[in-house]
């Protein structure tokens, strides 16, 4: 912390020192603090942040870029006293004035990193991969009283969602659509064609065959809804009712982290990481006389070659369609793969009682129910989705807004 402020000082005092013209295309800023950038004057201009190029309430952008001459070049540069770049444009004598600060951040890309690596605690906070050890050591969870009415209770809600995945409020209010209220302090409600929010019950008198969820069948790992475009990112799950028995008779919730599943298996078996982030399976299910299909890697790494989604349901993969060679190669894969979903090493496993209600990023953490007697055991949960965008702006704003 004491780095950061020396930082946040050093960049409260920043500005631009001279410039050096590099041609007909680019200039060299430097900095007070000897850092220097090379920027195309079609950047900055295509950049000017005046009224008329930048809408002042909205801060969207009015300059039509393809529109723009892209042989434009300075008339007058100068560095003016507070340290700021002004440009007089050859087109039209329009002017730029551009804050030294916001220069030093947006050049990352056409000087060495500094302040990206200067900032280091301005990133986000590295992701715990975790399994059944060492979730239960460092358990996700936090009232509902802290949650609703605290900011801090509101910023480490998000804070584990983001890092763990998964994050357990107690003592949530018993109540039917209560969820609804406890979505809304974070995002807004994703509908689906369950509509706002589902209802998961299954009761002595009351064992649908309709659907898996709604009787005692074991329910294996799995991530809602990979049939569709782009599965929900938040799920939430509000346990409304759970048999008062003494007597185990099953019905465990449980949770995978599927993040370290996947580099586990990266490590031990890259070929098999390899296949599973690079074929394309396709999920698909039929329901209210609608049928929907999407293909997407079980799976997912992004550009750094981190993985950034995990798609996985036995229950809706459909049949597999791939060259010849590599069907085989794809089964000894999904089959290690789930053998570590299911090692019980790997599971945060628990019976989930009335006022509790468990969120997880649906694209990250797997989830899962025991078989249980539904002759003797009531069950009803009700859940609903969210898109994880909107949780973590929300959090990054108010992780930005700490500092």
């Amino acid at each position: 912390t004491v780095a950061l402020h020396s930082r946040q000082e050093e960049l409260h005092s920043l500005g631009v020192a001279t410039t050096v013209p590099l041609g007909s295309e680019s200039v060299k800023v430097i900095f007070n603090d000897d850092n220097a950038c090379d920027l195309n004057y079609i950047w900055l201009r295509d950049n000017c942040p005046c009224p008329k190029c930048v809408h002042p309430d909205s801060k969207q952008k009015l300059v039509d870029t393809a529109a723009l001459d892209f042989n434009v070049r300075p008339q007058q540069m100068a560095v003016t006293p507070d340290g700021s770049l002004d440009i007089i444009w050859n087109e039209g004598q329009h002017e730029s004035v551009y804050d030294p600060i916001w220069l030093y951040k947006n050049a990352r890309s056409y000087m060495l990193d500094s302040f990206h690596k200067a900032a280091s605690s301005s990133k986000p906070p590295p992701l715990e991969l975790w399994d059944r050890v060492s979730i239960w050591k460092n358990m996700p969870e936090l009232s509902y009283k802290e949650f609703m009415t605290t900011e801090e209770g509101l910023f480490r809600w998000l804070d584990l969602v983001y890092r763990y995945g998964v994050v357990i409020l107690r003592d949530v209010p018993q109540k039917k659509n209560q969820i609804l209220e406890v979505v809304n302090r974070v995002a807004y409600v994703k509908s689906t064609i369950w509509g706002d929010t589902f209802d998961v019950v299954c009761q002595p008198v009351q064992n649908d065959p309709k659907h898996l969820a709604y009787t005692g069948m074991y329910l294996e790992h799995h991530t809602d809804m990979n049939y569709r475009e782009k599965s929900p990112g938040l799920q939430m799950l509000h346990c409304l009712e759970s048999s008062k028995d003494p007597g185990d008779h099953g019905g465990k919730s449980f949770l995978v982290d599927g993040f370290m599943v996947a580099n586990w298996l990266r490590q031990n078996n890259p070929a098999a990481f390899h296949i599973l982030s690079s074929t394309p399976v396709q999920f698909s299910i039929s329901s209210h006389n609608m049928r929907y299909s999407q293909t997407t890697p079980i799976i997912c790494v992004g550009k750094d070659g981190n993985t950034e989604e995990i798609h996985y349901n036995n229950r809706t993969m459909a049949p597999l369609q791939a060259p010849p060679q590599l069907v085989k190669p794809f089964y000894h894969a999904l089959k290690e793969f789930v053998q570590k979903l299911r090692d019980p090493a790997s599971e945060l496993s628990f019976h989930m009682v009335p006022g509790d209600l468990v969120a997880f990023n649906n694209r990250r953490v797997l989830h899962g129910r025991t078989s249980f007697d539904p002759t003797k055991v009531s069950r009803h949960l009700q859940g609903c989705y969210a898109e994880l965008d909107e949780v973590f702006t929300r959090y990054f704003a108010m992780r930005n807004g700490k500092k």
